[in-house]
């Protein structure tokens, strides 16, 4: 009976043992099971584990192509520059001689047409006779023949007398009260006035009626 009772208790031990065992065994499986996981990425900042490198660095011969290339680029450019400078400057010469040539000419030209005035100015003062009224023809023909000229070059007289005060082409020199005429009126023209085109060549130098209000002159400007 001990034997028997001896032998049951050491099958029951083994047995034990070997469920032990089993469940040591199941355990460890399902713990390396839940340990396997995806690869976790490195924190930021930290040089990547494994296989994994950083950005490859250039190669010395390489950068130094590129930095000859920039270089050689920076120099054609300069040199485009200094081109375009010097060219720019002969054009600046060249516009101002071109300008200088035209206002020369432009004066040749208008001399050249006066010229005829001057002969015709030179024959009335040596007319030897005392007759005043030939006197007067020749240099009522100048006139005109001089007139003539500037209208050609575009210049016209200022309107004046019965027109508005205009500080632009008029002087006013007197004041005189009027009443024919309303205020700041051009009663006499004193001195002509001209224009070329639409630029005041001289201002009118002219007798203006009086501002009832003020009874002082009016300003020019």
């Amino acid at each position: 009976m001990a034997e028997a009772e001896y032998f049951f208790y050491g099958n029951n031990q083994e047995h034990n043992s070997s469920n032990q065992q089993e469940g040591n065994d199941r355990e460890n499986n399902e713990l390396g099971q839940d340990n396997i996981s995806e690869p976790v990425e490195p924190a930021e900042g930290f040089p990547p584990s494994g296989n994994e490198t950083g950005p490859k660095s250039e190669d010395p011969d390489s950068l130094q192509q590129k930095v000859n290339q920039l270089e050689q680029e920076k120099e054609e450019l300069m040199n485009r520059l200094v081109r375009l400078q010097a060219d720019f400057d002969n054009y600046r010469k060249r516009t101002r001689v071109e300008k200088e040539e035209l206002e020369k000419q432009a004066n040749f030209n208008l001399i050249q047409r006066l010229l005829p005035v001057i002969d015709n100015l030179e024959r009335a003062c040596q007319t030897s006779g005392e007759n005043s009224e030939d006197i007067r023809e020749g240099v009522q023909m100048v006139t005109r023949q001089f007139k003539e000229i500037l209208e050609k070059e575009g210049v016209t007289p200022i309107e004046c007398p019965g027109e508005p005060f205009d500080p632009n082409c008029h002087e006013a020199v007197m004041v005189e009260d009027s009443s024919e005429h309303p205020p700041n009126t051009v009663l006499d023209e004193l001195q002509k006035g001209y224009k070329m085109k639409d630029k005041v060549l001289r201002a009118s130098m002219v007798k203006v009626s009086s501002d009832e209000s003020s009874g002082k002159k009016p300003e020019s400007e």
